[in-house]
Formats: C-alpha cells, sequence, structure tokens
C-alpha cells in the first residue's frame, strides 16, 4: 500500500487487481476473495473494496455471479497487446487524470442496473451482401416523427437536450473571446485555417487527453473539424473509399448514411454484452470497425477487456483499422472512465473520435480526430490542401478556455447534474410503476435504458408518451440489418416485434429533464401507459 502514492485507495486496488488479471497471475475464471475477505485482510474499508471490485467488473476484468462471488475473465494472450508507452508515463498520465476526476469517483455505487444477461440481444448478426445496400428507413433518425401530433404541452424530450448550451457559462466564453480578438496575431488566425487546425486548440486537446483519459498524444496527431459529420468525411478520403466499413448495430444510424454517401460499403454487425460481435465482424469482410467501446449507443453497452484485445488482435491482423467513437466518455457518472482503445494500442491501428457537442452543445460544431502517426502524416500529405472547416476566432477562443480551466469545471457542473437528474427521474419512476421497469446503464453516461413490461409495442407505447407531451425513442428503432427482434441481416426490421416478443426497451437522456419536473413527467408516463 505504501507504493499507492497520490492514487485514492480503491484506484490503487483495482490497478493492482487489473494487473494481476491481465498478466495472468490470476488466471481466468479464479476466484477472487469475498469483499468482506479482503477488506479484512487489507485493513479496509468494504466500501474502498466494492468500488474497486465494481470498476473491474465495469471494465470487464472480473465478472460477478449472484451468491457466488467474484471470478477473472478471459482476456486475450497478453503478449499479443503490448503498452504503447512506458509504464512510468502511464502512472504520471493516469496520476495526474486521477486527482481531475476525485469529484467523480467519490460516489461509484448508483442504482442497481438489470443484469447483463436480461440486456442480452436476441440475436448475433451475420454479414450477407446486402448489408451494404440497407439504408435506415428515415423514422430511425427521428423515432417520434411519426407519432401523432397533440396539444398536450411538452413535458419532456428524451430525445434532445439543450443542457449543456444552458449551463454553458457565458461570460467566460466571452472573456476568452474578447482576449483572443486583442491578444491573437493575424498569423495566428492564419495558422488556424489549416487543415489540421489552430496548434494552440491542438496543443490544449492533447493536454486535456493526456490528464483526463491518460492518453499519450502529439499536438500533430490532432485534426479539428466542424463536427463529427465533417471528420467523417475526411476519415473515408484518409483510410480508404474502397473499403468496407463496419457499424454497429443497432447503432447511430446516421453513420451508414454518411459512409454510404462516401460510396463506401458498409456492413452492419450485431453486438453481445461483451461489445460488437467479433466472429461477424471477422466474416464480414470489412477492414474498418466504427464503434463505440466506452459507452455504446444506443445500448449502453461497454465494451469488456476481454473484446477490446480481441479487436486489438483484429485489427493488428492484415491492413485494417477501428475507429474509436469516444463521444461522451466525459460523462460516466460512477468510478474511473472506462480507459480508451487507442490508450492501449501498440500497433497504431485506432484512429480517436471525440466532439465538444455533448459538453458545449452543438451550437458549437466543433469535433476532433486524433491520428496514429502513420496516418497524421499521410493527412498533412494528401488532405494539407484543404482550408480549416471551423472558424479560427472559435479555434483559439476555445483553446483558451479549455487552458484556462473552464471547460473542465463546465464538464464536471454537467457531470454532477445529469447524475443528480438521472437519481431523481429513476426514483419518480420506481415510484410511478412499480416493479414494472428497470433500467441498464445507469451512471455510465448520459443515456441509459428503461425496460417496461408491457402487452404494447414499442411504437404504440412511443406515441402515447407523445401524446402525453414525453417525447421518447424506442430502442428498436436505432436497429439496422441485425434487428432487435432477430429478423434476418439484409432485412429491414419491422416496427413492432422486438416488443411484441420481449420487454419494451427506451432510451432516457439525464440531461433531458429537471429534478423538480420528475415526479410530474414520470406520473404523466404512468398515466399514458395505463
Amino acid at each position: 500500500m505504501e507504493s499507492r502514492g497520490d492514487l485514492a485507495l480503491y484506484e490503487y486496488l483495482y490497478r493492482c487487481i487489473r494487473h494481476d488479471i491481465a498478466h495472468g497471475k490470476v488466471e481466468p475464471g479464479q476466484k477472487l476473495p469475498s469483499k468482506r475477505t479482503l477488506a479484512k485482510q487489507l485493513g479496509v474499508s468494504l466500501i474502498t473494496i466494492e468500488a474497486a471490485y465494481d470498476q473491474l467488473v465495469a471494465e470487464g476484468y472480473i465478472r460477478s455471479r449472484e451468491r457466488c462471488g467474484y471470478y477473472a475473465c478471459d482476456l486475450a494472450p497478453a503478449a499479443q497487446i503490448e503498452e504503447p508507452r512506458s509504464a512510468r508515463h502511464r502512472a504520471e498520465t493516469e496520476t495526474s487524470a486521477n486527482r481531475r476526476r476525485e469529484d467523480h469517483a467519490s460516489n461509484p455505487n448508483g442504482p442497481q442496473p438489470i443484469s447483463q444477461n436480461e440486456e442480452r440481444l436476441e440475436r448475433r448478426a451475420e454479414y450477407r451482401p446486402s448489408d451494404a445496400d440497407f439504408t435506415p428507413p428515415l423514422n430511425s433518425l427521428a423515432p417520434h416523427a411519426q407519432n401523432t401530433p397533440s396539444d398536450a404541452p411538452l413535458l419532456a424530450d428524451f430525445t434532445h437536450s439543450t443542457l449543456a448550451t444552458t449551463m454553458l457559462p457565458y461570460s467566460a466564453w466571452a472573456k476568452a473571446v474578447r482576449r483572443t480578438l486583442s491578444d491573437e496575431s493575424a498569423a495566428s488566425l492564419a495558422e488556424a485555417a489549416s487543415a489540421a487546425g489552430s496548434p494552440e486548440l491542438r496543443s490544449a486537446i492533447a493536454d486535456h487527453l493526456r490528464q483526463y483519459r491518460g492518453m499519450n498524444v502529439s499536438p500533430d496527431q490532432v485534426v479539428i473539424g466542424a463536427g463529427s459529420q465533417t471528420l467523417y468525411q475526411l476519415l473515408v478520403q484518409l483510410v480508404g473509399r474502397t473499403r468496407r466499413y463496419a457499424v454497429e448495430d443497432p447503432g447511430y444510424p446516421l453513420l451508414t448514411r454518411m459512409y454510404e454517401q462516401q460510396d463506401a460499403q458498409v456492413a452492419h454487425i450485431g453486438l453481445d454484452d461483451s461489445g460488437i460481435d467479433i466472429d461477424a465482424l471477422e466474416a464480414s469482410g470489412a477492414s474498418v470497425a466504427h464503434i463505440m467501446p466506452s459507452h455504446q449507443f444506443p445500448t449502453g453497452i461497454v465494451t469488456t477487456a476481454a473484446r477490446r484485445r480481441e479487436l486489438l488482435n483484429w485489427a493488428r491482423e492484415g491492413d485494417r483499422y477501428l475507429i474509436e467513437d469516444d463521444y461522451d466518455s466525459e460523462f460516466r457518472m460512477a468510478g474511473r472512465p472506462i480507459p480508451s482503445l487507442f490508450g492501449i494500442d501498440a500497433a497504431e491501428r485506432v484512429l480517436y473520435l471525440n466532439s465538444f457537442a455533448k459538453s458545449l452543445g452543438a451550437a458549437f460544431r466543433m469535433a476532433y480526430l486524433v491520428l496514429p502517426p502513420q496516418l497524421a502524416q499521410r493527412f498533412r500529405k494528401q488532405l494539407g490542401f484543404y482550408a480549416n472547416t471551423v472558424s479560427p476566432l472559435d479555434q483559439l477562443a476555445l483553446a483558451r478556455f479549455i487552458e484556462q480551466g473552464h471547460y473542465d469545471r463546465h464538464v464536471n457542473r454537467l457531470r454532477t447534474h445529469a447524475r443528480k437528474t438521472q437519481d431523481a427521474l429513476v426514483n419518480a419512476l420506481h415510484e410511478a410503476f412499480g416493479d414494472r421497469i428497470a433500467f441498464a446503464g445507469l451512471n455510465d453516461g448520459l443515456h441509459f435504458i428503461m425496460q417496461l413490461e408491457s402487452e404494447r409495442g414499442e411504437r404504440e407505447l412511443a406515441t402515447a408518451a407523445e401524446a402525453a407531451g414525453i417525447r421518447i425513442a424506442p430502442l428498436s428503432s436505432f436497429a439496422g440489418t441485425a434487428s432487435l427482434s432477430g429478423a434476418p441481416t439484409g432485412t429491414e426490421p419491422q416496427a413492432n416485434t422486438a416488443s411484441e416478443t420481449s420487454p419494451a426497451r427506451f432510451i432516457l437522456r439525464s440531461d433531458s429533464t429537471s429534478i423538480e419536473e420528475s415526479p410530474a413527467v414520470a406520473n404523466a408516463l404512468a398515466n399514458a401507459w395505463t
């Protein structure tokens, strides 16, 4: 224990156990000491052991068996996944990140989610040639669009949020803009217009990733763009449009459209409890996989440590790449953030993508891409002639905003608010529905899944909710060819099939309502679904 330095006790314990499992000192399937036994052996509190075990479960290093205990998971051979940087550097960056996350990790325990088995998707996808021709229906982009119009006032819109915009410290942002206008030279503005973006902002992002995500990134690897959609287009041009791109299913429908508009083939790959189906990915013929390993949208699945190693091994075979879409990692509400895939990639096959849309609001239209060194060189050589799509003034102002600590404080406030709102909403829904509902993915990010026992289909329930003034998205509306209903791959999912044979599932956003409004929203929803 003396060697833990400034680390929180639970995090030091978590790291020690993680290291032993990753390096085979704890064998796959081996039972770990019970929480009470380990707490007594180490002379620490039970809460400390629970926090460490919960983080290991979240990352997939151990699994919990009800009334049996905790067991080590089977990981891919450690020799195939080498660390991309020294252990000393990782310890330094993660220790720094830990200090910035103390408030984040102070409450590692949240409301009890439903089990992984209950969240298992009914069918794994197998690739078929028609996958590349599939286009998601328009209503999958806006699940509420087909609902019957209602005169009822809109009590809550769980498909949208303006919280980041309303909570933004505008005085601090305005000050950053004024200082940029008064202090920056014409040369700085010209540099910000270059293809990769402002050197100041790229440096600020690299420092942020190093401190918060433990990623050792050079500013030369960072590319700024006007939103994720712009970066998707650059990705295809950089990696190649003749490739087949794999996307998760269910997933973000716009991804399919974006890749197809770039004349790239698309394969829809199903999910299991561990993440994207590695066997289906291998069989698909795809050479690029666009995944959301830290908090998959919409299912909320966190890719396990074992599956991450399998994915990295897959990418190392041939000319393959993984696109890590880390869209809301800053909003994990319990424990440590899930480590990035980019941070453990020794073969330089992972491209990291993130956006400021969740934290600053969609109006800012800024996102960034972190490229492996060889792709960063290719970007400068092949695409360096482009002008950057983000205003130089906005880039330089955001760099100041980050460097002066305003961004971190803003994200901390948003995360705290979202956690309190989530807890209030979940408690209100439990009171309104009783045992008819359960939740999955609580505390993992800005959205979670509500599961309802009902004989009515998801679409019918969504229509009834809209009539009561509540806009809500069924999980099945995000299914592509590997549908939740178990329909054959390559066919369009039927609107109500999934919820006819299984509990109805809906996506709720933690930042779409307020603590005060939660009881009224829950009661209105219960009345609509009675």
